[in-house]
């Protein structure tokens, strides 16, 4: 992984263990659920950055050597679908 996504990976990966300890903080003492709901959903918003992140840096590197090899081209396409969910097979 590229050193900057890697970086920035990491600084989302700290917000989102922040926001789990606040969202299970606010599950005990019996918050109010929409607010509960507001920083769930602000995990769920931090997860996709990170994973643009982890993906963007794959592309840059690893990408670059299969997309250069014929042999490797369709299975990391194929790899790549399936792993972001954009397929079924």
């Amino acid at each position: 992984m590229r050193v900057d996504y890697k970086k920035k990976a990491l600084e989302g990966i700290k917000r989102l263990e922040g926001l789990t300890k606040k969202v299970r903080l606010m599950i005990e003492e019996d918050e109010y659920c929409p607010h509960i709901l507001e920083n769930l959903l602000a995990m769920q918003g931090h997860t996709k950055h990170i994973q643009g992140q982890v993906l963007e840096s794959h592309l840059q590197t690893c990408a670059k050597d299969k997309m250069k090899k014929e042999k490797d081209y369709d299975g990391f396409i194929a790899e790549i679908i399936s792993t972001i969910g954009l397929s079924s097979r």
